[in-house]
C-alpha cells in the first residue's frame, strides 16, 4: 500500500538521508530489521525473474520502460 507523506516529514526525511549519504529516491525502510534498501539499481537478473524468459533486447525494451514509468515517483 502506498500512502503519502506530510510535506514536514518528507523534508524531515530528505534532510535524514542527505545527512547519512544516501541519495537514492526509492527506498524501502525496514523498521524491524532497522536496514534501508535502495531500490533505483535494476538489474536484468531481476526483471527476469518477474517476467519470465525473453528474447534477446527485450530486457533493455523492459528496463527502459521501468525507468520511463517510473520518472514521476516521489514527485
Amino acid at each position: 500500500m502506498v500512502r503519502k507523506l506530510h510535506p514536514h516529514i518528507a523534508k524531515d526525511l530528505r534532510e535524514f538521508l542527505s545527512e547519512n549519504n544516501i541519495s537514492t529516491k526509492k527506498l524501502v525502510i525496514d523498521l524491524e530489521a532497522e536496514t534501508i534498501e535502495d531500490f533505483d539499481d535494476y538489474s536484468v537478473d531481476d526483471i527476469l525473474s518477474v517476467a519470465g524468459i525473453l528474447k534477446p533486447g527485450e530486457a533493455q525494451q523492459l528496463l527502459d520502460h521501468i525507468h520511463e514509468s517510473r520518472e514521476g515517483w516521489g514527485k
